[in-house]
């Protein structure tokens, strides 16, 4: 009987999903991108940009608490960066952005940037002059990352993703972006997914804006990522609702205890049938590949899984025994959503060439796991603006 009604809500999601495609989803056809071999490198520097998102230093302590639709296609690199394209201004200028629920701030290159800027030369740049609708705003935006820092101007412009068209949108123009942070990066700015309260300047963030302007129909956007790096298609962002043809079972439902980052309840996390951790808080974190556990959880997981630690804060496993590891459990809202090891072991390049398999449950010093891509992968991904919930579901 439960199989039966599981069928028939599907039926009709699709049904009403086909309806209002007809007027507000927009589908667009998925980026193509090259397969290649993530590095090592490439590995630390994700987890460098994780510490300096969650305002932390290598060994600080974080403190998770802070005082109709468009279907956009997701650019997958080596699971490590999932964007998508965006256009600003009138004319359209289009970018490619990083889509993070991790974050709540919009930003992109500015033309204004020097040519010594290399990472924002390295991308395409706003150009305000440009824009008929282009408003200054006049205040200043910064946001510091632990590899250097990024700064410049705020102002207000129309944002288009597919048909939507977000008017009067503030977002950072970016006119120093110093260090490496987002040198080689797939992605020119951010697309910010996380709630106003956590927003510099206390930004409305994009998808808000979405809401109160009526655009979509539903308060909700909704992942579908595909962890294959080969994959020419990464998956998927839904603006405004759910696509049912995504996942397979019923989306499971939380409530969040925080509405700054995607924050909720866990009840535990199983490891080959040892509980390990028990009434954390989680993230859910579309901007980072990783899995961040809290120091002891993740040195007893990392220790059960037979992991070798390195100088550089590392786990190393044995690539022939990956099959042998134990799969572990996320218990959310009494549901049980289980990665086994092809999900959270990443087999990266060394600068010499050679192969290694890292395990990708990384540290830091926090009270709160991080859930990123490692899980929302494996996982369809609803989050719930309207009533402050967040859904997992196995993804198709």
């Amino acid at each position: 009987m439960l199989r039966l009604l599981w069928l028939l809500s599907v039926w009709a999601l699709c049904w009403l999903g086909t309806k209002s495609e007809d007027h507000q989803l927009i589908r667009i056809p998925m980026q193509r991108q090259a397969s290649f071999m993530a590095t090592r490198r490439q590995h630390r520097a994700g987890k460098t940009s994780l510490y300096a998102k969650y305002n932390l230093a290598k060994g600080a302590t974080a403190m998770v608490q802070r005082s109709s639709g468009a279907s956009e296609p997701l650019d997958n690199r080596q699971n490590l960066e999932y964007a998508g394209p965006i256009s600003i201004g009138t004319p359209r200028q289009p970018f490619n952005m990083l889509f993070d629920t991790g974050s709540a701030n919009l930003w992109v290159p500015s033309a204004e940037c020097s040519a010594r800027n290399v990472a924002c030369q390295h991308h395409h740049r706003y150009n305000a002059s440009a824009s008929s609708s282009h408003v200054a705003d006049g205040r200043r935006f910064a946001i510091a990352y632990s590899t250097g820092h990024l700064s410049g101007m705020l102002a207000q412009d129309t944002v288009a993703v597919g048909r939507l068209v977000v008017q009067n949108q503030t977002f950072g123009m970016a006119i120093h972006e110093s260090g490496s942070t987002f040198l080689d990066t797939n992605f020119a700015g951010i697309v910010g997914l996380a709630f106003r309260s956590l927003a510099e300047q206390q930004a409305t963030p994009l998808f808000q804006n979405m809401c109160d302007q009526g655009l979509v129909e539903q308060c909700v956007f909704s992942f579908y990522l595909k962890r294959n790096g080969s994959a020419r298609q990464g998956g998927e962002l839904l603006f405004g609702g759910i696509d049912a043809k995504r996942f397979t079972a019923p989306l499971t439902y939380v409530p969040l205890t925080h509405a700054d980052y995607w924050q909720f309840q866990m009840q535990s996390v199983e490891v080959d049938g040892k509980t390990i951790s028990q009434g954390r808080q989680a993230v859910a974190d579309t901007g980072t590949s990783l899995l961040v556990a809290p120091p002891r959880e993740y040195l007893i997981i990392n220790s059960l899984l037979g992991g070798l630690p390195t100088a550089s804060g590392e786990y190393l496993l044995r690539c022939s025994e990956i099959d042998r590891l134990p799969e572990i459990v996320f218990v959310i809202g009494s549901q049980r959503f289980g990665l086994l090891p092809r999900d959270y072991v990443m087999q990266v390049a060394n600068d010499d060439g050679s192969l290694v398999c890292l395990s990708a449950i990384t540290l830091m010093d926090t009270d709160f796991w991080i859930l990123g891509d490692v899980f929302i992968g494996r996982y369809y991904t609803a989050f719930d603006v309207a009533q402050r919930r967040i859904g997992f579901a196995p993804a198709a």
